[in-house]
């Protein structure tokens, strides 16, 4: 194998990861799959990390859904490993026409853009949901990037990081559509389902 692809729920990564080091201990481990550690709160990469370790842990996120990438649309992801070697060689795996990935060494931003994008994705969901209006939403949408900014910048991210695709454009994908679960679950709330 040229690199294992993890995509599936991040909840299933301590489960499976073990199995990948063990088995395939020679090529790039690429985490596509995003979200804080449901126990630990840890980030993708540090859980990856703590199984595979550095020099072998990729992450690949931003603004894309799946339906879409496989039908052929355009769509620009990034691609974020310690080294930026390693994040080239990952991203050319997938080099395609239709597919664009650029590469980073800011794991920490790509991970926790890709993160928190989700709970304001939620926020997004209720208030189109409550029919709030398009003021509101494009508020919550920019005031939530603040927010998720402040938090990484904390956490050792650059600023750019969540400037680009993994955190803004992940964010406005995610908030804007409704083929997001996130935005989705939003509007189940607004429309008085309970959690």
């Amino acid at each position: 194998a040229a690199a294992v692809v993890v995509a599936l729920p991040f909840q299933s990564a301590d489960e499976l990861l073990p199995e990948v080091a063990s088995s395939c201990s020679e090529v790039p481990v690429i985490a596509a799959c995003k979200g804080l550690h449901p126990k630990s709160l840890e980030r993708v990469d540090e859980v990856f990390v703590r199984h595979v370790g550095r020099g072998r842990m990729a992450l690949l996120s931003g603004p894309s859904f799946a339906r879409e990438v496989a039908e052929g649309m355009p769509t620009a992801t990034t691609m974020a490993a310690y080294d930026e070697s390693l994040a080239a060689q990952a991203a050319s795996l997938f080099d395609d026409t239709n597919f664009r990935i650029y590469t980073s060494t800011d794991v920490t931003g790509v991970a926790l853009g890709g993160a928190l994008k989700n709970v304001i994705a939620i926020a997004a969901g209720i208030a189109d949901g409550l029919r709030l209006g398009h003021n509101a939403t494009a508020a919550l949408i920019t005031r939530g990037l603040a927010e998720i900014s402040r938090l990484a910048n904390a956490c050792g991210a650059r600023p750019e990081t969540l400037h680009g695709l993994s955190g803004l454009g992940d964010l406005v994908l995610t908030c804007t559509d409704d083929q997001s679960r996130n935005r989705r679950f939003g509007l189940a709330v607004a429309g008085g389902k309970s959690v």
